[in-house]
């Protein structure tokens, strides 16, 4: 993918570590960066699913998603690696980035 971050190659330990501390609500979850997003209620737990999935498809690589009433738990790994790459890194910087927006989670 010209222009995007590495997926050939899983970070190591440390430079995980060094992205975690530009990531403060992210953790480094069962080889993945994950992060727990706390919503109001189920409706806007869901809405910022659908928002984040939005933004998977148009980068073309899907974090994994799991719904539970008001939380939703976002992670971000490459499959082909079983680790984290560089670009699961970015992801989740611009999900970070998308859900400190107002409003972002409902698409208005």
């Amino acid at each position: 993918m010209p222009g995007h971050p590495n997926t050939t190659q899983a970070l190591s330990p440390a430079e995980i570590e060094a992205a975690l501390q530009t990531l403060p609500h992210w953790q480094y979850h069962q080889n993945a960066l994950q992060r727990v997003y706390v919503g109001a209620n189920y409706l806007q737990a869901l809405e910022t699913l659908n928002a984040v999935a939005r933004h998977a498809e148009a980068a073309d690589h899907h974090p994994d998603l799991q719904l539970n009433w008001k939380t939703l738990v976002i992670r971000y790994w490459t499959h082909t690696l079983n680790g984290v790459s560089a670009l699961d890194v970015a992801l989740a910087h611009q999900v970070e980035a998308l859900l400190s927006v107002p409003n972002a989670d409902s698409g208005h």
